[in-house]
């Protein structure tokens, strides 16, 4: 059976940092919880399943048009 939350590593120049989506039924939404691994440094982003989508749908967009 899968987990109900997904995982992925970022890497940047000079640290790693870890990204975590998982479900958030108290809220009907999703908390994304964002870290590096080399500090202390935490955040964590409540969201509706709306609010995801369209923070997904803008960042897919900005990219789209960024991209070199």
């Amino acid at each position: 059976m899968s987990k109900p939350w997904k995982q992925i590593k970022i890497f940047t120049c000079d640290t790693e940092q870890s990204v975590t989506i998982e479900p958030n039924p108290e809220r009907d939404g999703v908390c994304i919880h964002s870290s590096e691994e080399a500090a202390s440094d935490a955040f964590c982003l409540y969201a509706t399943y709306d609010e995801a989508l369209a923070i997904a749908e803008e960042l897919v967009n900005f990219v789209n048009k960024n991209r070199k």
